[in-house]
């Protein structure tokens, strides 16, 4: 079973050797993939050219609107930051199909590559618009080398 965390998962960016982020397969008219919201905002924004390259290996692996599960840079472990596909239009809920589905090909990457420590934020909660108890049956099978992430907001009492 992973571990679970809550907080800010960019503060483990450089000690995790794969980060994933939950992503969809909305390619727009340039090309690039469409990141606009929670963590895939967030890791566009650090990483000019990022939503233009997924958008490319996201054509060239299943096509707009496709199908791809889980991408891993094959410059890994190089390039540490991988999508975990939760949704196909960016703008619907997230998919119990898709986030099963991309948990089994993790689950596979995970097996092939045990030592790993991986990062992921909790899919398919937030703007994926499920709770997180609809989604812990399918994510409780990833092995104990992946802590999965949930942003928290700081205590609102804490600052009065």
């Amino acid at each position: 079973m992973p571990h679970f965390q809550r907080g800010d998962m960019w503060t483990v960016f450089a000690t995790a050797d794969l980060f994933l982020i939950t992503t969809n397969s909305t390619i727009r008219q340039d090309g690039a993939l469409v990141m606009g919201r929670g963590i895939a905002k967030q890791a566009r924004d650090r990483f000019p050219g990022l939503a233009a390259s997924l958008g490319r290996h996201i054509l060239n692996t299943c096509g707009r609107l496709g199908d791809y599960g889980l991408l891993v840079s094959p410059r890994w472990p190089a390039a540490k930051l991988g999508a975990f596909q939760v949704k196909l239009y960016y703008s619907q809920p997230a998919s119990l199909e898709l986030i099963r589905h991309s948990t089994a090909i993790f689950c596979a990457w995970c097996a092939v590559h045990p030592d790993a420590k991986v990062v992921l934020n909790y899919p398919g909660i937030g703007n994926g618009r499920f709770r997180r108890e609809v989604v812990l049956p399918i994510i409780a099978q990833l092995p104990e080398q992946v802590t999965i992430w949930e942003y928290s907001l700081p205590d609102k009492e804490n600052f009065l």
